[in-house]
């Protein structure tokens, strides 16, 4: 049943995946030639929502959002998640209307349409198979949050595949700690059900809580040596209140 509906959410999906070519990034190209960068991102935002949002849709998956008031009104944000599924990203500039930077495997880059999509986000590839190329990340993505685009960070480095919250390294913190961004913790359930736990035809309800900002803009070391356990903190406790199974 998983391959039926992966298969049939596919039909719909490539499709519209290949035609962003036309009414995605055509538009967005003669916005850079006449130098309107913030149309340009406004217009691939919004591009991305209906994308993200028509993913879901044919996969049968109905994402919950709550929180959204909990975003500050200004300023450059480092959104942290916990990783349950290829469907994150897809839910964060879908459902949530989200839009940021995001740290991405470096293997993305080779995915015909997808690494387009990724250059729009303003992805920083990594090799996870280089600590110096991790680094090196780290410096790109404090620059981009100092240049006042905000970040989408998974701490915990790869997807849950337990369903339940891996372990969150403190290191992914330094994003935000270095250049003094506030963060806005995102508690994500159920999106696995969607997609690398597929099973049935009934339809799987996911949710995405983004939680108040944390600021980190004068902590002391001590503080900062014990944020990634504030950060774990606010995201596990909000993904037990919210409703699902594992």
């Amino acid at each position: 049943m998983r391959k039926i509906r992966i298969a049939f959410a596919a039909l719909f999906i490539i499709p519209i995946l290949i035609l962003s070519l036309v009414y995605a990034f055509l538009p967005a190209l003669f916005l850079r030639l006449f130098k309107l960068k913030d149309a340009e991102n406004r217009h691939l935002a919004r591009c991305g929502h209906f994308i993200g949002n028509s993913i879901l849709f044919f996969l049968g998956v109905t994402v919950h959002v709550d929180g959204k008031e909990n975003l500050p009104p200004t300023g450059t944000i480092c959104f942290v998640a916990n990783h349950q599924s290829l469907l994150d990203i897809v839910a964060f500039v879908g459902p949530a209307h989200l839009w940021a930077t995001i740290l991405a495997k470096a293997e993305v880059k080779k995915i015909p349409i997808i690494n387009l999509w990724c250059y729009a986000l303003g992805c920083i590839f990594i090799d996870r198979k280089s600590p110096h190329d991790a680094i090196k990340a780290i410096l790109k993505g404090v620059e981009q949050l100092k240049q006042g685009r905000s970040m989408l960070v998974f701490p915990e480095g790869t997807r849950s595949k337990s369903g339940r919250i891996g372990e969150l390294k403190n290191g992914s913190l330094k994003l935000a700690t270095r250049s003094k961004t506030d963060i806005v913790p995102i508690t994500i359930k159920g999106l696995r059900a969607g997609f690398e736990d597929l099973k049935g035809c009934k339809r799987v309800h996911a949710y995405v809580s983004v939680g108040k900002p944390i600021p980190t803009a004068g902590l002391s070391n001590e503080e900062i040596a014990t944020l990634h356990e504030v950060v774990y903190g606010t995201i596990a406790k909000r993904f037990d209140e919210l409703p699902g199974q594992v």
